[in-house]
């Protein structure tokens, strides 16, 4: 799968791409991790990697940090780009301005885009007309235990301008309301379920207190959904 990160704000941009390789990286240590860079591209870093597994049990995870400053790079990729989000490993792209071959690639092709040149993104029905995100699409996500689409809805709220800390109460709601009617959907047990929630609470008070980043700890916790 195919993760684009881009837009006039590089390190804006840059920051986000590192938290999902950091993210992605700690979910799968095992994973090969490959970072790219103009000086180093090659087409075949893309041919040799784009087998393997699923993404969350992926062998490897390639991060292609600004390559387009090469010009064989800034020619091929967007050749690239539909095979890299057809792949079942992990490739992430940060990219400044997208030209427009690269652009409409990404835009028809990449698994998720996010820009820097827009404050709020709409990302379709999850988002209402006035562009508030639907948060109780994401909590629906957790209870179903679907770490990726989680993930992605989790990176739609914060990207949408949705705070950590609203995200955390949405959570904690959920899950309450999940151990207080004993509906584990099939996919939890009452104490994962708590061990969760105690997760939660801790993230909340450990952020207030500047102990840790509290979008990177839910993300982190996204991403570990599954057993």
């Amino acid at each position: 799968m195919l993760y684009v990160f881009h837009g006039s704000d590089v390190n804006k941009s840059l920051e986000k791409a590192r938290s999902l390789a950091n993210s992605l990286r700690t979910k799968k240590p095992d994973a090969t991790y490959v970072e790219v860079i103009a000086d180093n591209w090659s087409p075949s870093i893309i041919d040799e990697n784009v087998g393997g597994q699923g993404l969350f049990s992926s062998k490897y995870i390639i991060f292609l940090n600004r390559v387009t400053e090469n010009a064989d790079a800034k020619d091929g990729l967007p050749d690239l780009i539909q095979i890299m989000n057809e792949s079942t490993n992990a490739f992430i792209l940060l990219e400044g301005k997208l030209n427009a071959d690269l652009k409409k690639a990404v835009d028809k092709f990449a698994e998720k885009v996010v820009s820097t040149d827009e404050a709020v993104k709409s990302f379709g029905s999850r988002f209402s007309n006035n562009g508030e995100f639907n948060i109780f699409a994401l909590a629906d996500a957790v209870s179903s235990r679907n770490d990726l689409k989680s993930w992605t809805l989790y990176r739609e709220a914060v990207d949408g301008g949705l705070e950590a800390e609203n995200i955390i109460g949405v959570l904690f709601w959920k899950i309450k309301t999940m151990i207080s009617t004993q509906k584990f959907g099939g996919t939890w047990s009452e104490i994962e379920l708590n061990r969760f929630l105690t997760d939660l609470i801790k993230v909340y008070h450990d952020g207030h207190r500047g102990m840790v980043d509290s979008e990177l700890a839910i993300e982190r916790m996204m991403l570990s959904l599954k057993n």
